[in-house]
C-alpha cells in the first residue's frame, strides 16, 4: 500500500485530505463548470463569416489549465482550439460563438489563439497572454493573511523580492528558490489584483489580475475568511460534489438543542446569524438529507463556506479532455560541454568494475511534485565507444505542461538484475537536466538537448530532533527519507535513481532512503550538487515514521528551501502519531465524542485536525474540523433534527488526521485538504463503535 497517503477515503479532495501515493503525481484540474449555453440565440448559430474574437479570461499562468472561454462567430463541434501553437488540454463546444477550454501549457508572453478545421482555420495574434507566475491559491480573502505560493518560470527570484498585490507588499516573504517563493496576502478590495514580483537588480514580473479577493468566502475553495467574528456570521453550505448551494440545509452555531442561532439555509444554500453573543471561537454544525453531517469547532472567523459529502456519485465538471492527454519529447544526450560539440566519452561515469556492467542512460522527465513521479523511462541507451559519435538520441513520454527533461547516467550490471526488469542492476553516477520545456496534449516536441554535466557526487546530512517513536505492533516501525533537488514551475529530480523504481525487496521508490533503526540522523550520499543545470534549484524532502509496508499510522515532516550541503539539515517539529483514546478499538465510545492523543515524543501542535467517520458501508456520516490545540471533540446532537448519528452499536471507521500548514486556523481552506501545503501531517484510523 502506498505510503504518502493510501487511505482509500482519500483517494481526491472532494473526498477527505488529497494526498497522492508516494508513486503518483495529484494533477488536479478546474472544477467549476463557469459557463452556461443560455445566451446565444438560434440565429446567433446561422450568423455568417467564421471569425475568433477573444478569449475570456484572456491571460492565465505558464502551466496551463486556465478554464476560459473562446467567443467568436461560426464555430463548428469538430474544430480544435489551438494556444500558441499547442492543442488545448481540454474544450468544450457550446454553440457556434463560444468554446469553454483549458490552456495548453505556454512561453510567458502573448500568444496566439487559432480555430483549426479541415480545410483552414481562423486566428487572433496575441489574444492570450501567458503569466511568468502562478499563484496557489489564486484567491483569498479581502481580510489577507491567506498563504500564497508563487511559482516562477524562468524567473530570477532572490533574497529580497518585493511582492506586491494592487500595490500592496505581501508579508513574511521566503524565497525557496529562483522559481518559487511563499507569504501571506494582504489585506484588498473585493475582485481582481495585480501580481508584481520585483527582484532588486534583476527584473520585474507582472501578472495581471492573477488573484481573487473575496468579501464572504472562496466560492471554489470553501473555508473561513473575513477576519474575526464580531456579532454576524455569514455561514453558505455547498454540495462538495457539485459546488451548489443546498436549500433548506440545517446550521447551527453552539449547540443545536439549546442556541438561538440556528435555521435552514436559502435557496442558494445560505444564512446569517447576528448577535451581540456572536463571538469567536464557537462551534457550527451543518447537515442536509443525503448528506454527511459536518462540523467546525474552536475558529474565530466572521464567513464560513461548509463543504457537505455525499455518497451519491459526483457529476462530470468542466471541458473533457480533446482525447490525446500525453506528450512526446525528443533529442539527444550529450557528454561534455553544453555549448560545444559534446564528447564521444561519458566521463562522468566510471569504467566498468565487472565484465557484464555497462555504462547506461535512461531518459524520463521531472516528478510533478516531491510526492509524485514522473511516467517511467520508454528506453535505456548504452554506450559504445566511438570517435566520431558525440550525441545519443532519446524519447521520452511526458505530461503536458511544464516540465524538465532528466538523464540519469551511470552503470548497469545484468547480473545484479535477476529479474532481467533493466532497472535493478543501475546505479547512477550523473545527471543531466534539460530546462523550461513546455509541452501540450499530443505534441511531439523535437530538438531538446540534455547535456549530463552534474555528477552525483554531494552528500545530505539529516538530524531529526523528537521525532515519532517506534511502536511494536500496530507501528510506526520505520523512519523513511525521501527528498529532490526542487525546479519550482519546472518539477523535482529525485535523488537516486530518478524515474526508475526501487527493487521490490527494498519497498522504497526513487528518492527514498531508510534510516537505520532508531538513528535519528542519516547521510543522503550520491545528490547532485546545485551547480549548472540545478543552480537555481533547491532541495526539498520529506522524513516519516511509517508502519511496515509504508501503511498507516504514519507522521511526516516536510522541509523545503535548502540550498546547502555545508551543514547538517535539522528537521523537528514532528506530530504524534494519533491514537484513538475515546473510543479504542476494543471498547465502546463512551459517549458522543472522539478523543485523540498521541505518541512522545514528537508533541508539534497541528495547525487543523480532521476527523472523519464513515458507516460500514463506506458512506460519510461525519466529518469534523478543529483547531489543533482541541484532542476532545463532542459530535453535535442532531436528534431534534431527525438525524442520528453515528451509527450505533455498528462498526464505524474513525479517520483522525492533524496537519500542520503555514496559515492560521481561522483562515483555513478546504484546498488545505491537499498535501501541496502541507508542513508537517500525521494520521491513524479505527474501526470503533458508538453506544
Amino acid at each position: 500500500m502506498p505510503r504518502a497517503l493510501g487511505l482509500l477515503v482519500f483517494a481526491t479532495l472532494a473526498t477527505a485530505c488529497a494526498g497522492p501515493p508516494r508513486d503518483q503525481p495529484a494533477d488536479a484540474g478546474p472544477t467549476d463548470d463557469a459557463v452556461t449555453a443560455g445566451d446565444a440565440s438560434a440565429s446567433d448559430a446561422a450568423g455568417p463569416g467564421f471569425l475568433v474574437q477573444y478569449a475570456d479570461p484572456d491571460h492565465g499562468p505558464f502551466r496551463g489549465s486556465t478554464l476560459a472561454v473562446i467567443r467568436g462567430q461560426g464555430f463548428r463541434e469538430t474544430d480544435e482550439v489551438w494556444i500558441g501553437g499547442r492543442l488545448v488540454i481540454g474544450q468544450r463546444f457550446i454553440d457556434s460563438r463560444r468554446f469553454e477550454i483549458l490552456t495548453p501549457p505556454g512561453e510567458p508572453g502573448p500568444a496566439t489563439l487559432e480555430i483549426r478545421r479541415a480545410g483552414g482555420g481562423v486566428e487572433r495574434a496575441a489574444a492570450f497572454t501567458y503569466d511568468a507566475i502562478a499563484l496557489d491559491p489564486p484567491s483569498g480573502s479581502v481580510a489577507g493573511g491567506t498563504f500564497v505560493t508563487l511559482t516562477g518560470f524562468g524567473t530570477d527570484f532572490a533574497p529580497g523580492a518585493v511582492v506586491r498585490f494592487d500595490g500592496v507588499p505581501l508579508s513574511g516573504v521566503v524565497v525557496e528558490n529562483a522559481q518559487r517563493l511563499t507569504g501571506f496576502a494582504p489585506p484588498g478590495v473585493a475582485g481582481d489584483a495585480d501580481v508584481e514580483v520585483t527582484v532588486p537588480g534583476v527584473a520585474t514580473y507582472r501578472a495581471g489580475r492573477a488573484y481573487t479577493y473575496f468579501t464572504t468566502g472562496d466560492p471554489f475553495a470553501g473555508g473561513m475568511s473575513g477576519g474575526p467574528l464580531a456579532g454576524t456570521l455569514n455561514v453558505v453550505v455547498l454540495d462538495q460534489n457539485t459546488k451548489d448551494g443546498i436549500p433548506g440545509a440545517f446550521v447551527a452555531v453552539g449547540d443545536p438543542a439549546t442556541t438561538t442561532h440556528r435555521g435552514t439555509t436559502d435557496a442558494l444554500g445560505q444564512i446569517t446569524f447576528s448577535g451581540a453573543d456572536l463571538v469567536g471561537p464557537v462551534t457550527v454544525v451543518a447537515t442536509a438529507a443525503e448528506h454527511e453531517v459536518a462540523s467546525f469547532h474552536c475558529f474565530d472567523a466572521a464567513n464560513l463556506t461548509i463543504w457537505l459529502r455525499s455518497p451519491v456519485p459526483p457529476p462530470e465538471t468542466g471541458p473533457p479532455p480533446v482525447g490525446v492527454s500525453g506528450a512526446t519529447i525528443r533529442g539527444h544526450v550529450v557528454f561534455g560541454d553544453g555549448v560545444g560539440l559534446g564528447s564521444p566519452l561519458w566521463n562522468l561515469v566510471p569504467e566498468p568494475r565487472t565484465p557484464t556492467e555497462k555504462k547506461r542512460v535512461y531518459v524520463t522527465s521531472a516528478a510533478g511534485s516531491l510526492t509524485g513521479g514522473p511516467a517511467p523511462p520508454l528506453a535505456f541507451i548504452d554506450y559504445e565507444f566511438d570517435p566520431e559519435r558525440l550525441a545519443w538520441p532519446y524519447t521520452v513520454a511526458a505530461r503536458p505542461g511544464a516540465l524538465a527533461v532528466v538523464a540519469m547516467a551511470g552503470l548497469y550490471d545484468p547480473a545484479r538484475d535477476p529479474d532481467g526488469n533493466n532497472r535493478d542492476g543501475f546505479e547512477p553516477f550523473a545527471v543531466g537536466v534539460a530546462r523550461g520545456v513546455l509541452v501540450g496534449p499530443g505534441e511531439d516536441k523535437t530538438g531538446v538537448d540534455v547535456v549530463v554535466n552534474v555528477p552525483l557526487d554531494a552528500a545530505l546530512r539529516v538530524q531529526l530532533v523528537d521525532p515519532p517513536a517506534f511502536e511494536l505492533g500496530r507501528g510506526p516501525t520505520q523512519r523513511i527519507f525521501r527528498g529532490g533537488a526542487d525546479l519550482g514551475g519546472e518539477g523535482l529530480v529525485h535523488f537516486g535513481r530518478h524515474g526508475l523504481s526501487q527493487p521490490t525487496s527494498d519497498g522504497l521508490v526513487p528518492g527514498e532512503t531508510r534510516f537505520i533503526g532508531s538513528d535519528p540522523d542519516l547521510t543522503v550520499r550520491g545528490i547532485p550538487a546545485l551547480a549548472r543545470s540545478l543552480a537555481d534549484g533547491s532541495y526539498a524532502m520529506s522524513v516519516g515514521a511509517y508502519a511496515d509496508g509504508g501503511a498507516p499510522p504514519f507522521s511526516v515532516r516536510v522541509v523545503r528551501e535548502v540550498t546547502s550541503t555545508n551543514r547538517p539539515v535539522v528537521i523537528d517539529d514532528f506530530l504524534a502519531v494519533p491514537r484513538a483514546l475515546d473510543p479504542t478499538p476494543t471498547a465502546v465510545a463512551s459517549g458522543r465524542r472522539v478523543v485523540v492523543g498521541g505518541l512522545p515524543p514528537a508533541d508539534a501542535v497541528p495547525t487543523f485536525r480532521l476527523h472523519m467517520l464513515y458507516d460500514a458501508v463506506g458512506n460519510p456520516v461525519w466529518r469534523g474540523i478543529t483547531c489543533g490545540e482541541l484532542t476532545t471533540v463532542e459530535l453535535p446532537d442532531l436528534s431534534a433534527q431527525g438525524v442520528s448519528y453515528p451509527p450505533s452499536a455498528q462498526p464505524t471507521t474513525w479517520v483522525s488526521w492533524s496537519i500542520t500548514t503555514a496559515g492560521s486556523y481561522d483562515t483555513f481552506s478546504y484546498r488545505w485538504l491537499g498535501s501541496a501545503y502541507w508542513r508537517a501531517y500525521a494520521t491513524d484510523s479505527w474501526v470503533v463503535q458508538f453506544p
